[in-house]
């Protein structure tokens, strides 16, 4: 199986175009949970849709553009994470506006709920005191750890989805790319 770079690039760009577009979607409950907190849950609710994208855009990959019964597996998680990061491009843009711009006690405020959990918890006191002495994170440092994580996020589903991916196929799928 050869791969063609260019292909799993442009898929890649385009899958996460529409998984970054979700992300957005679902990162506006974030900033609307900061006034009514029930939202915050249809954002934990919407979840489920990254690995259902996923699942749907590995199938598409391996049907159109591979266009064999089954995608390596290395070829399959290079194509996952590869999507997250340009999924994460897109949704870094409304995080960074959201975290400067719209609420920029944001962060400090999460900071402050974080330490509030920790406390109510029967931690070692020594823990939270060396939490208390981290800085609040920066809207850059904040906005790469997110991106991290969600290649991180996308690494291991695709350790799950792609031996998944390769025992599916759709049926108006099986078409080749024209060159």
């Amino acid at each position: 199986m050869s791969e063609n770079k260019s292909q799993l690039i442009n898929f890649a760009m385009n899958s996460g175009l529409v998984v970054g577009v979700f992300w957005v979607i679902k990162y506006f409950f974030v900033i609307a949970a900061t006034g009514y907190p029930f939202l915050g849950y249809i954002n934990t609710l919407l979840s489920i849709g990254t690995p259902l994208l996923l699942f749907f855009f590995l199938v598409r990959y391996k049907n159109f553009v591979v266009g064999e019964e089954k995608i390596g597996f290395w070829h399959g998680i290079q194509f996952s994470v590869m999507l997250f990061f340009f999924a994460s491009l897109l949704e870094a843009i409304i995080v960074i506006v959201h975290i400067v711009w719209l609420d920029p006690a944001y962060l400090s405020r999460t900071f402050e709920q974080t330490l509030a959990l920790v406390e109510s918890m029967s931690a070692d006191q020594n823990m939270i005191s060396k939490l208390k002495q981290q800085p609040i994170p920066t809207p850059f440092s904040y906005t790469l750890g997110m991106i991290m994580g969600n290649l991180l996020i996308g690494f291991f589903l695709s350790l799950f989805l792609v031996p998944l991916a390769n025992r599916f196929t759709f049926k108006n799928d099986n078409r080749q790319l024209e060159e």
